[in-house]
């Protein structure tokens, strides 16, 4: 059976029983493994590196993997360009924090980065949304 893809994201609790620990366990090697390379390579290299290493999301190469395996190409495509426009939304934040700390200190300066995030995210959310709307789904 063929499952629909909406553009309004299901939460769906019941999903964590149905998942098998090794699927849990996939996860969290990855995610420490993408980590600790990351510190390892800030250690050789400086803080600024290691730091935007660990802008990674250290368990999408995991989730994507298990996604394919169990609900198709078509699904993990469409978790890939959701943290793809995740992380354009984050690097629009860190660039309103920069812009914007050493004029407002820090808590306003969050504040303000946040609705820079809300808004990036929201529109790109949008953007992507209206132009699948427009073309036919696959068979």
């Amino acid at each position: 059976m063929r499952r629909e893809v909406g553009f309004v994201p299901e939460v769906d609790p019941g999903e964590i029983a149905k998942r098998q620990p090794a699927d849990y366990f996939t996860r969290f090697a990855f995610g420490a493994g993408i980590s600790l390379a990351a510190g390892l390579i800030g250690m050789k290299f400086g803080p600024v590196v290691g730091g935007v290493l660990l802008g990674f999301p250290a368990i999408l190469p995991a989730s994507l993997t298990l996604i394919e395996k169990k609900e198709g190409k078509e699904q993990a495509s469409i978790d890939s360009l959701g943290a793809i426009l995740g992380a354009l939304a984050m690097v629009a934040y860190a660039v309103a924090v920069v812009l914007v700390v050493s004029r407002f200190g820090v808590v306003l300066s969050l504040v303000v980065a946040l609705v820079v995030w809300l808004v990036v995210a929201f529109a790109l959310y949008a953007l992507v949304a209206a132009v699948y709307k427009r073309e036919p789904a696959p068979p």
